[in-house]
């Protein structure tokens, strides 16, 4: 490995914002944080090559620099494997009722509202996904059901914000609660 110093961190920083560094034990890497591109690359893998498709193509995606060992030699590409999932940890969305029967939903101090979401916005967005890429229905439910955004909410390769906003429209959708039973 070419030795990565304090002033390639900072410019990293300065060009990606989020930067984070996995050591394990001898070797050390350095990532960027994912934007949804990375996940839907690394959804689509793990489709094919479960989670080890997953954790390859994050590691990947977001590589900057380090040891590569921890991308071939199993012993610590598994180790990293086991890391990847910390990079899920998103602010949880805020939702709350409008006078109007849609929701607001609030994320870090950005908020769009949403209408009340319908089986045909579903079919619609189903249908905008003949392949059923990850995340291509969330978008386009998204796109179909706001009323309202602040600007972020265009950037649609934003994960931080658009992982708490899908999971805040699934709840949204799931809000009776349903048990199948076998009798």
């Amino acid at each position: 490995m070419s030795k990565v110093t304090t002033q390639q961190i900072a410019e990293w920083k300065k060009q990606y914002t989020e930067v984070y560094q996995l050591p394990i034990e001898d070797k050390v890497c350095y990532l960027r944080a994912p934007q949804m591109v990375d996940w839907k690359r690394a959804f689509t893998s793990m489709q094919k090559g479960g989670d080890i498709g997953f954790a390859e193509e994050m590691l990947a995606s977001c590589w900057l620099g380090g040891d590569e060992e921890i991308r071939s030699k199993d012993d610590y590409f598994l180790s990293a494997r086991k890391e990847i999932a910390s990079l899920f940890n998103y602010t949880d969305a805020v939702i709350t009722p409008t006078e109007s029967r849609g929701n607001k939903i609030t994320i870090d101090g950005l908020t769009c509202t949403i209408r009340v979401i319908t089986r045909e916005d579903l079919k619609l967005a189903d249908k905008k996904n003949p392949s059923n890429k990850p995340f291509v229905t969330q978008e386009a439910l998204f796109e179909l059901i706001c009323t309202e955004k602040d600007e972020a909410f265009n950037d649609k390769n934003n994960a931080s914000l658009r992982f708490p906003l899908y999971q805040a429209i699934e709840s949204l959708q799931n809000q009776k609660a349903a048990q199948l039973k076998k009798l």
